[in-house]
């Protein structure tokens, strides 16, 4: 192959990557999904090689399982991959959310100021549509990663580049298409005051609460889709579209 092949078919495979990784984190490919190469190869531009490649990193970031000679899955998000989820960033994200404050540069928190300015629930009907979640989901990612990389902490970054992927997916299946919990509002407007006051001490307070009423929530909800006839399906329903195949 010739260099430029071999960059062509690279970047094909950063583009494969990235346009799956984007439709597992929004849940348009929900938890439990079934996978083929050729069946992605088919439905997408990028090739069976680039394709091929792309699962392999997912698989190495946690959103797939390979299933040898059967494929692949999208990683499960039942009620106990939530609750250790939950159980995890109950742990990381206060500490990491206080670092952070207290180490943020002047360009951080520039940066950080602006993603608050538009990090607010959207005004709905009562229900978040997909694209409000999306966005929402979006913004707050970026609002811890600016906090994680301000922590200068690489264990703590790496812990949470792990996390939200997940957090994520969990985000967007808790919100879309449900009522807007009355208390995030208040909370994020809590958030940007003590984040523009740059107090550490008071975020890292309230966050384990936020963290704890969303994780009850998110349990809560697969659990009673667990119970529930059809559950499978209505997994498919509540995160997003039917698999690839």
């Amino acid at each position: 192959m010739t260099d430029q092949g071999a960059t062509r078919e690279a970047s094909l495979t950063q583009q494969a990557y990235a346009a799956l990784r984007t439709r597992i984190v929004t849940c348009e490919l929900p938890p439990g999904s079934s996978l083929t190469e050729r069946g992605l190869a088919r439905s997408t531009p990028y090739g069976l090689t680039p394709i091929r490649r792309a699962l392999a990193r997912l698989d190495r970031d946690g959103l797939v399982i390979t299933l040898p000679r059967a494929g692949y899955v999208v990683s499960p998000l039942d009620a106990q991959e939530v609750s250790e989820l939950v159980e995890a960033w109950d742990l990381i994200g206060p500490e990491l959310v206080r670092l952070g404050l207290e180490r943020l540069s002047d360009v951080q928190a520039q940066e950080l100021a602006g993603l608050l300015s538009e990090w607010s629930p959207p005004d709905t009907d009562g229900e978040y549509q997909l694209e409000a979640v999306l966005r929402f989901s979006e913004l707050s990612m970026r609002v811890f990663q600016v906090l994680a990389i301000a922590s200068a902490n690489r264990w703590l970054r790496s812990a949470f580049d792990q996390l939200s992927d997940q957090m994520s997916r969990l985000w967007v299946t808790l919100l879309k298409g449900r009522e807007v919990p009355e208390q995030l509002q208040q909370l994020i407007n809590r958030w940007n005051r003590h984040i523009a006051g740059r107090q550490p001490d008071e975020i890292a307070e309230h966050l384990p609460q936020l963290i704890k009423d969303s994780g009850r929530a998110a349990r809560d909800l697969f659990q009673d889709l667990a119970t529930t006839p059809g559950a499978h399906n209505a997994v498919r329903e509540v995160a997003g579209t039917s698999p690839t195949t």
